[in-house]
């Protein structure tokens, strides 16, 4: 019996808009707001803009090597390193706000339209989970994000990796959700969009996984879904009938 849902939030749930490029537009006022806080000159925004690119790509890889990522605080120590200077407490401060909460402004939006109403059927028949990997969004202001959205009220339980200092696909994310909501891997299904950190990465702690895959590729040998819409259907066919 399948007792929870836990779901992906970036390209599950919300996406960035590709045309007004949100994260472009982000990463822009919180390069002018480190910029101005810091009375920098115009040579140190390619630094910034570059400091942005390496934040990225350590979360494509969250590898170990990359733990410097894992919280806001240290890819602003990391930056302020990186740019060579030093910096008062108070603008260090001012920086880490700007720079956490500027989603709140430029918000993303759903991957699908309905997706309150599909959260609002599952939770009707499951308990349900977020798990994220957060990046410079932490956890705190993902939840401010989701209340905006009015989706924050659907879930039972919230899993941020800057919270827990774990990430996906670490098994032991998937682990806390399982014990903090009572009940098994076995008992539990994630569905998100990356194979190998969504799917690989609840597998390999013993949940049912499902591929979340809104484009036209098939994938091979994994239970997926086109739409969220899909997910129950697929976890009778996966997960309940077959045992």
């Amino acid at each position: 019996m399948i007792k929870i849902v836990s779901l992906d939030l970036w390209e599950t749930l919300i996406k960035d808009d590709s045309e007004k490029d949100n994260e472009k537009e982000r990463d822009n006022l919180r390069a002018e707001f480190i910029s101005k806080t810091l009375k920098l000159n115009q040579s140190y925004m390619q630094k910034i803009h570059s400091f942005f690119c390496e934040v990225v790509a350590s979360f494509i890889n969250p590898e170990k090597e990359n733990e410097w990522s894992l919280l806001p605080e240290t890819q602003i120590d990391y930056l302020i390193n990186k740019l060579g200077i030093e910096v008062k407490k108070e603008d260090f401060d001012k920086i880490l706000k700007f720079y956490t909460e500027c989603i709140l402004d430029y918000p993303p939006s759903f991957t699908e339209e309905n997706i309150p109403d599909i959260l609002a059927g599952l939770k009707k028949k499951y308990k349900l989970a977020l798990i994220s990997n957060t990046g410079r969004t932490p956890g705190r202001s993902l939840l401010k994000l989701l209340k905006n959205l009015k989706i924050k009220k659907y879930f039972d339980f919230f899993a941020f990796s800057d919270e827990l200092l774990i990430r996906k696909p670490d098994p032991r994310i998937f682990e806390i959700v399982c014990s903090k909501l009572n009940a098994s891997p076995e008992e539990t299904v994630h569905a998100g969009d990356s194979y190998k950190i969504d799917f690989l990465g609840a597998k390999s702690a013993g949940l049912n996984p499902i591929l979340y895959v809104p484009g036209t590729e098939k994938p091979q040998g994994a239970p997926y879904i086109r739409t969220l819409k899909e997910i129950e259907e697929v976890i009778e066919k996966e997960y309940v009938h077959r045992r």
